[in-house]
């Protein structure tokens, strides 16, 4: 496939090939757009989290068509029309998190869909869950008339802003500003930005202020803004250095913030998409925000567009097309890829472990082998560790594990957060691997993580959202853990119904060799 390839002074097009990932979406990108993050990285000024080091295939903001689907996003089916964040997105195809794209809007283009990620993001999670936005709000826009800008004004103006003020250095663009629903324009080269402010807000301020610009014009903001208001630093155009009067925001009383996404996990960057689905998709879908589109260039002409947009000539989003590669019907929805392989397991938490067991020996199946009071090494939850105990009883039935966890305590663990919610059965199912590294990608939302029986009995369960009982568990199936579950199986298959129920002492699950006979004595073997 062709890409654009930094880590150079320009984008090189090449040919490379095709990605591929466990758990990731890939697409066929139909066009992406250029954000000046873009070419901060070109000069290597600015480095996302998950950006590989050296040269790397460029890009940021894509839509395209889902071409392979994940399993964890069963709504993103091959052939839907998506949009959204990613890194590598300047090239033919692109991987991308599924938690990172959200369905393209009816009426919107690729190329005008490829317009409105970045500033979605960026200005939803300003305005909204930085500076705490809230309907009657009034909110300044400085830099107004940058790409991302156009986006603030429209999404202040659908979320139910009393008045939107934005700024520009262009008496040419000043009419960009009212068309994207701006009430107030001011020309910073020419008018005083405080005094414009105060006038159009009876003297007070503005409630947040959304700077895009930074350098000298950052001065001026605590003036403009409300006592008690936000200003919240989004880009540098001008300079990352500025003079402030620190008596100012603290005589008013002023929250000052500044946000980023280069330094966000991809959990992080999630939570910030996922944001935006109750109310700036819905503004999107309903026209209130619109995409601006400067111009359209293909890959061969990338030079054309950085330039075009170091020069501060475009008005709106610069977009690279990559349809050409795709010139056919969008690939026909398919079934998810078995990604992790055969299912061994189902699991199912409830609240009176006996009881259960009991149920299931009643239907035929046994064995149960009854761990009391077993607590995971290394055990964290959402990424912090926590002391949790379970009881724990396995069975086979056929090919297939059957799993009772019972928590024993108040720590938190999936398991708590499952019988919380009300519910009791099913919460997830397993597969074995014992490259369990394959398995894990750190891509995935793992809500919780262990080891039982040493280095070689990992797990973790990677989280879904969309309902109870399709949380998946990948575990390592190695070490004191296979054996465990292989005697397990061979029991199964050779069970007579006597002694259906038989308590293990956890401690027999330590992975120390040493108690390797021991154990093989307790389960007869």
């Amino acid at each position: 496939m062709r890409a654009l390839i930094g880590g150079g002074k320009t984008w090189q097009l090449r040919d490379i090939d095709s990605p591929s990932h466990l758990g990731a979406i890939r697409i066929q990108v139909m066009a992406a757009g250029i954000d000046r993050a873009d070419l901060y990285a070109l000069d290597g000024s600015y480095t996302a989290k998950s950006q590989q080091s050296g040269e790397f295939t460029a890009g940021m903001e894509v839509a395209g068509i889902v071409e392979t689907s994940s399993p964890l996003a069963p709504h993103l089916r091959a052939g839907t029309r998506v949009m959204g964040i990613t890194v590598a997105a300047f090239a033919d195809y692109a991987l991308c998190d599924p938690r990172l794209l959200v369905p393209i809007p009816d009426g919107l283009s690729f190329e005008q869909a490829a317009t409105l990620p970045v500033g979605l993001i960026t200005e939803h999670d300003a305005l909204v869950t930085q500076a705490g936005f809230t309907v009657g709000n009034s909110v300044l826009i400085v830099g107004g008339t940058s790409s991302i800008g156009l986006v603030g004004i429209q999404l202040a103006k659908a979320l139910g802003a009393a008045t939107v003020i934005a700024t520009t250095t262009s008496e040419e663009e000043r009419d960009a500003l009212t068309a994207a629903g701006a009430d107030v324009t001011v020309n910073t080269t020419t008018e005083d930005l405080a005094e414009l402010v105060s006038a159009a807000t009876g003297g007070t301020g503005v409630d947040i202020t959304l700077d895009h610009v930074g350098g000298d014009l950052f001065v001026a903001l605590p003036a403009a803004t409300a006592i008690g208001g936000t200003i919240v630093s989004i880009g540098r155009l001008a300079g990352a250095a500025t003079s402030l009067n620190l008596d100012t925001i603290a005589f008013r009383r002023q929250r000052l913030l500044g946000t980023t996404f280069s330094i966000r996990t991809r959990a992080e960057l999630a939570e910030v998409v996922a944001a935006l689905t109750s109310h700036a998709l819905t503004a999107v879908a309903a026209g209130k925000v619109r995409s601006w589109l400067d111009t359209v260039f293909i890959p061969e002409n990338a030079d054309e567009a950085a330039e075009r947009l170091r020069g501060h000539d475009a008005l709106g989003k610069i977009v690279l097309s990559f349809a050409a590669t795709h010139p056919g019907s969008a690939p026909a929805p398919a079934q998810p890829a078995d990604m992790f392989g055969t299912i061994r397991q189902i699991g199912y938490v409830v609240r009176d472990i006996e009881a259960s067991m009991r149920g299931f020996v009643d239907s035929g199946i046994g064995p149960w082998f009854y761990l009391k009071g077993l607590q995971p090494g290394n055990f964290t939850y959402r990424g912090e560790p926590s002391g949790m105990v379970m009881d724990v009883a396995v069975a086979n039935s056929g090919d297939i594990q059957i799993e009772l966890i019972s928590p024993v305590n108040d720590e938190p663990s999936m398991y708590k957060d499952f019988l919380d919610a009300g519910h009791e059965g099913t919460q997830h199912f397993a597969c074995w691997n014992e490259n369990y590294q394959d398995l894990y990608d750190p891509g995935f939302t793992v809500g919780q993580e262990g080891e039982i029986g040493g280095a070689t009995g990992r797990f973790a369960y990677l989280e879904t959202e969309h309902h109870p009982g399709t949380v998946v568990e990948i575990s390592d199936f190695g070490g004191t853990k296979k054996f465990v579950f292989d005697f397990i199986e061979l029991a199964a298959a050779n069970w007579d119904g006597t002694n259906p129920i038989q308590v293990i002492d956890p401690a027999l699950l330590s992975g120390d060799p040493a108690v390797m006979d021991e154990m093989k004595a307790a389960l007869g073997g």
